[in-house]
């Protein structure tokens, strides 16, 4: 762990933990100490499950069975008991970790404190047992109540993953930067390289033989009648890929920057594209993605929000998606308004499922997998700025996501 990851990992606010194959302590911020009510010391070599309420001890040892089998899961909640008996929630993502050979060390996890969510569901059961006696209203307290609540979690969670995010694209940024300007001087070089090699070469015969001979064996040894053209070969695909960083790096950085927030005027298919690059990663050589935008005039809007949109919808996508598929991703401008339309080829669903999309804690996923949120919220942003999402399934097949937003 270098001296940048060490001060990340013991100054954070958040839990972070390292385990080993068997699931045993072998790391922990002192953020993970305050919480768990321990010392490093105490807890080197215990295994994780010591630390949770024994109702969470099962779905814990669930976890990190999937993590070693499908190399992560993410938004997995875990009950914690302090040392006071006080329950404390933290919500879960994971990753396998490896040694420089390649092989399986154990698992690292980043833990969020969700202690405000149980706080909140907690004044949400209060308030609906005050209101028993008017039904029509407990019902339309009972849903705002879920749905400020959703958001609250959410934007927590936005929050903190575009602060992280934005550090990281920021540290990766300054090295790309080193390496594409180096690269792009050696392509300079290259050629003058190459003359003044030439120029040496008619000087070889006159070399004495025992001096021939050592240039020659150098130059089979080089594969001289392939070494230039592979050195330039080389330098243009490695600045082809430090160009590849680059546009991800800016991708990050405009997914999270401050004044996306804003109500402004934006380009909705460059909030696409900025998304798509976060998403990417996670579709690997399996999924296949086609675009097809159409020229958009920019709208008034919180782009920040529509980014987290379409993220909850590109996700979505993905995780329907158990083998090889297809995501196409298409935008259109007609009749007022622009349409987005996000079709995958993945596991679809019943019609009776979709009927509940968007409904507060309504999840598709398997229990500690997913919170029922990401659409909530997804339908608030929408209505907010006077759109329509929807969506078309069949079980099977796949999935349609309509986005329809008004030009003003």
């Amino acid at each position: 762990m270098n001296m940048n990851n060490r001060l990340i990992f013991d100054q954070s606010n958040i839990v972070q933990i390292i385990l080993d194959n068997n699931g045993d302590f072998v790391g922990l911020n002192p953020a993970a100490e305050r919480l768990f009510g321990k010392t490093v010391n105490e807890l080197m070599g215990r295994h994780f499950t010591t630390v949770l309420d024994p109702f969470s001890r099962k779905k814990a040892l669930l976890m990190i069975e999937k993590t070693f089998s499908e190399g992560g899961v993410s938004e997995w909640e875990l009950d914690h008991l302090q040392s006071d008996d006080s329950p404390v929630l933290l919500g879960y993502s994971t990753s396998i970790l490896h040694d420089e050979a390649g092989d399986v060390t154990g698992l690292g996890a980043i833990g969020f404190d969700l202690t405000h969510k149980l706080q909140l569901t907690a004044q949400l059961s209060r308030v609906n047992q005050e209101l028993e006696g008017t039904l029509l209203k407990l019902e339309k307290t009972h849903a705002d109540l879920k749905t400020t609540q959703g958001q609250l979690v959410q934007s927590e969670k936005m929050r903190t993953l575009g602060q992280l995010v934005a550090g990281i694209a920021h540290e990766i940024n300054n090295p790309s930067a080193f390496v594409a300007n180096n690269l792009a001087q050696l392509a300079k070089l290259i050629p003058s390289l190459q003359e003044l090699f030439n120029a040496y070469a008619p000087l070889k015969p006159m070399a004495p033989a025992d001096q021939l001979k050592t240039i020659e064996a150098a130059e089979i040894h080089a594969n001289l009648g392939y070494l230039w053209h592979d050195l330039s070969d080389l330098t243009r695909e490695s600045i082809d890929g430090v160009d590849r960083i680059r546009k991800i790096i800016l991708s990050l950085r405009n997914f999270s920057r401050l004044d996306e927030a804003q109500n402004k005027y934006a380009d909705i298919n460059e909030g696409l594209q900025s998304t798509l690059e976060i998403i990417r990663p996670s579709c690997k050589n399996r999924i296949r993605i086609i675009e097809n935008y159409a020229e958009l005039p920019q709208i008034l809007c919180f782009p920040g929000e529509l980014n987290q949109v379409f993220l909850n919808l590109l996700t979505n996508a993905v995780q329907a998606i158990k083998t090889d598929g297809l995501i196409n991703i298409k935008t259109v401008s007609e009749a007022g308004k622009i349409t987005i339309i996000i079709q995958d080829t993945g596991c679809g669903m019943e019609s009776s499922t979709v009927e509940h999309l968007g409904e507060p804690f309504f999840t598709t996923k398997p229990i500690g997998a997913g919170t029922g949120l990401g659409l909530s919220i997804s339908y608030g942003i929408i209505q907010r700025h006077n759109g329509y999402l929807h969506f078309e399934s069949v079980l099977g097949v796949g999935t349609t996501a309509i986005v329809e937003l008004p030009i003003k």
